[in-house]
């Protein structure tokens, strides 16, 4: 199974085809931070839809997706491969009372 990491978002290829009327943008913000408002972006020719509470994006095309984010990553990184459904996962983490709670970026 191929999986992304880049800071607190996990991507996992899935088995996935994608509802036929999605147009595709240049970027994606798969998620922003609430610490300091940066944001993973995953930039190409990209389309992104739910289902019920799960998010997902695909690269259209031959080019691999670049993922950035200011803190991690400023200079967008070419990994995300073409043609491949992936689910996008916010991480979480547990506090010392041991809740479950998103991680904050």
């Amino acid at each position: 199974m191929k999986q992304i990491r880049q800071g607190d978002i996990l991507l996992i290829a899935v088995n996935k085809t994608p509802p036929a009327a999605i147009l595709p943008k240049n970027q994606v913000i798969l998620a922003e931070g609430e610490a300091t408002g940066h944001a993973h972006r995953l930039s190409g020719e990209v389309i992104e839809w739910t289902e019920g509470s799960e998010r997902f994006v695909r690269i259209i095309g031959q080019a691999f997706g670049k993922l950035s984010h200011e803190d991690h990553d400023p200079e967008p990184v070419a990994v995300v491969e073409p043609e491949v459904t992936y689910r996008i996962i916010p991480q979480q983490e547990t506090d010392l009372s041991g809740q479950w709670r998103k991680v904050v970026d």
